[in-house]
């Protein structure tokens, strides 16, 4: 329809709506954003609702008003949270400028529509561009369940396992259940105890999804072959894939190792259920029976996963001399795991990790608050017997700044005193050497961050409430968020926080 007639259409009808956005479309796509955005405008007053909303938007963000756009995204989704297509504007407003406030919207719009693919792509997406491993892998397993024969999925979960440093053989554990299925039967001892068996016809079906089919050769096949550990696996598999209760399948998986011949893949596949069950010491010993049965390699990589996994169970334990320490880049903000350590010496600090010089700074200052506060911390000459050594373990991301002061401080004290800081700490904070905690900048990047990353208690600047004040109430929500001013103070507090049970990210 020619521009002329939509406008005919609207004088002619002025106060329907969807006259308003048919002219206000068609400005949009002769670039006449104002224009567009002019008749939005008066459809949304009309109840375009949101189709006109969006209209809205994208024009005002091609118009250069990209503020007033995010502003009436930002107060409809504190209207309608549980809204996923607004999210899923927001998201799109904010991904290319600033990813992390992005990423925190596509977690919010995969818990308001779960089974919406495009909602866990977007998760995926934006963990991948904010080099988000750990967080993409839960949004990646979900995403294959629902599409499982996407193959950019599928490459995907390579690509965060190779980035935590598992091996290719671990993907196998975020699988699809059929594709795990077949990837479990066509393990080395698996394969050569089927084709041993002549059940290639039955792995065939199944591999096709056709479960009666498997059945009917499972029932056809020579009554010695329906005894051996062939066989049994290959039923143990089915009720797997046919959703029976776990405890059955555990029981068929181990019947299966009960038998003369049993395969090493028989024990790699009971250790699977095992360990997603969380019992790791019992995955560990049926996979190091795997290795010892002809399933080195898996089972090698199943070793790698749980160690991951140990790593990822460790931070929710208060522990000594660890902490986050909140940082700032262009794209955002980061969570540096920090570790601390005293040994017997003559009082020297170390500071390690890819540090740059006003990090050493920083570090130095927190270094020399540490020891001239030492009587009013009660250390005695703990800091002129021990050595502090205190390290960045994401050695592949420079650190430079001074916000990190406060942290590596707190980290000393409960390295020299044994006490443990709270499970997933985060802080922020310049320090003086009066011990007196400075505002900071970048704390909204960094409270996103420490939100995104899993992080529970955050200590913060109180000179920096009007940021924390300003925080989204997606993030603001499910922090434990701690202002100090002092040294003394935030240590007195985290000491209080380590007896207080966390917030749950989700």
């Amino acid at each position: 329809m020619l521009l002329t007639e939509l406008k005919r259409a609207v004088v002619l009808r002025p106060s329907e709506p969807s006259a308003r956005l048919a002219l206000a479309e068609a400005l949009f796509q002769e670039r006449d954003f104002r224009g567009a955005a002019e008749h939005a405008r008066k459809a949304l007053d009309l109840g375009g609702g949101g189709p006109a909303r969006r209209l809205l938007c994208g024009a005002w963000a091609r118009d250069g008003k990209r503020t007033e756009a995010l502003k009436m995204l930002q107060t409809s989704v504190r209207e309608a949270p549980r809204d996923a297509s607004l999210r899923a504007e927001l998201i799109t407003l904010l991904e290319e400028e600033r990813p992390d406030d992005a990423l925190v919207h596509a977690f919010e719009a995969t818990e308001a529509a779960p089974g919406e693919l495009e909602a866990w792509r977007a998760v995926i997406r934006l963990c991948e561009r904010t080099n988000r491993p750990s967080e993409a892998m839960p949004a990646l397993k979900r995403a294959r369940l629902l599409a499982p024969e996407d193959p950019r999925l599928a490459e995907s979960v390579l690509g965060a396992r190779a980035a935590l440093g598992l091996p290719a053989t671990t993907a196998m554990l975020d699988a699809p259940p059929l594709e795990q299925a077949i990837q479990a039967l066509k393990l080395p001892t698996a394969r050569a105890a089927l084709s041993e068996a002549k059940l290639d016809a039955a792995v065939e079906a199944l591999s096709r999804g056709s479960f009666a089919e498997v059945k009917r050769q499972l029932v056809i096949a020579p009554a010695a072959t329906r005894t051996r550990a062939a066989a049994a696996l290959l039923r143990a598999e089915l009720l797997w894939l046919e959703g029976r209760p776990a405890a059955q399948v555990e029981e068929a998986r181990r019947a299966v190792l009960d038998l003369a011949g049993a395969p090493g893949a028989a024990a790699l596949r009971l250790g699977d259920l095992r360990l997603e069950a969380g019992a790791l010491d019992e995955a560990q010993a049926l996979y190091a029976r795997a290795a010892a049965n002809g399933e080195s390699l898996a089972a090698a990589g199943r070793e790698a996963e749980i160690a991951e996994r140990r790593r990822l169970l460790a931070r929710d334990l208060p522990a000594v001399g660890r902490v986050g320490v909140l940082g700032w880049h262009p794209g955002g903000g980061h969570v540096s795991p920090l570790e601390a350590i005293a040994v017997p010496g003559r009082g020297v600090l170390r500071c390690s990790g890819h540090v740059g010089p006003e990090g050493q700074e920083a570090a130095d200052v927190a270094f020399s608050v540490v020891r001239a506060r030492a009587p009013a911390l009660s250390l005695g000459t703990l800091t002129t017997r021990y050595d502090l050594h205190l390290h960045y373990t994401d050695t592949e991301v420079g650190k430079d700044g001074l916000s990190s002061g406060l942290a590596l401080s707190l980290a000393g004290l409960s390295a020299y005193t044994q006490r443990p800081l709270p499970a997933r700490l985060a802080v922020t904070g310049e320090l003086t050497l009066n011990g007196e905690v400075r505002r900071v900048g970048g704390v909204h990047e960094k409270l996103v961050a420490a939100y995104l990353e899993g992080m529970r208690v955050v200590l913060h600047p109180r000179r920096n409430l009007d940021d924390v004040a300003a925080l989204p109430p997606e993030v603001s929500g499910r922090l434990r968020l701690i202002a100090v001013d002092s040294l003394d103070e935030a240590w007195r507090l985290v000491n209080a926080a380590a007896n207080t049970p966390g917030l749950e990210r989700r």
